[in-house]
């Protein structure tokens, strides 16, 4: 399976559509911050955010899903940069969480 990446911008929740392609339904807006795990639900804290078969992934599921996860985002022109886009803010966040202990 192959990890992309995504930038995500502002967006309805969902969107549902009748056969005929007419908008029946839209939900509410998010922001590009919210992000949440297709699997799981957790939040993605993740950016740009991991997706693999469309799925948006958290750190927790990303290497169940996607074994090769890291050899994958690595050797993309842009890897390394996103990796330690990931590392620090996978690290802010464990830091974020002790402070407010």
């Amino acid at each position: 399976m192959k990890i992309t990446v995504w930038h995500p911008e502002e967006r309805r929740s969902y969107v549902i559509y009748d056969w005929d392609g007419n908008v029946l339904e839209e939900g509410p807006t998010l922001s590009a911050d919210e992000v949440y795990c297709d699997l799981c639900n957790e939040e993605v804290i993740f950016r740009p955010v991991p997706v693999a078969e469309g799925y948006a992934l958290c750190d927790n599921c990303m290497p169940k899903l996607v074994p090769d996860w890291y050899d994958q985002v690595l050797n993309r022109p842009d890897g390394a940069d996103i990796l330690e886009a990931w590392y620090e803010q996978r690290y802010e966040r464990r830091f974020k969480n002790k402070a407010s202990e």
